[in-house]
């Protein structure tokens, strides 16, 4: 059971959103020289924005969402996982825009997971 903790009194939208909006090193731009309004658009991944949008979303309607409130914890807020929800939350963990909106992703084996990509944990 992977779980979702708010670690702080709220979360920070505003720094979260400053980590989604900065492209990461090493990444080039991918729509540089694209035209927008072509009909064949390229099919390419979700943006790491759609997922922040969804997670402010998710914060208000957690039910429909995936997330189901847990009571009766010591942390701030947590929230048990399911659904799409979780791929999700994985790739705003991996690009760090979970650590800095002031989450935690705790997965499936009891591992904490603070938004350090690639270690697994």
């Amino acid at each position: 059971m992977a779980l979702l903790e708010l670690v702080n009194a709220r979360p920070d939208w505003m720094g979260a959103l400053g980590v989604a909006l900065t492209r990461p090193s090493g990444v080039p731009e991918r729509r540089a020289g694209e035209d927008p309004w072509a009909e064949d658009a390229p099919d390419r991944p979700r943006r790491v924005s759609d997922d922040l949008a969804w997670l402010r979303q998710a914060m208000d309607e957690p039910e429909s969402n995936g997330l189901r409130g847990l009571n009766e914890t010591a942390a701030v807020a947590a929230w048990e996982i399911s659904g799409d929800a979780e791929v999700r939350l994985d790739r705003l963990r991996d690009r760090r825009i979970l650590d800095a909106a002031g989450f935690l992703l705790h997965d499936s084996k009891g591992n904490e997971d603070a938004g350090t990509p690639g270690d697994g944990s």
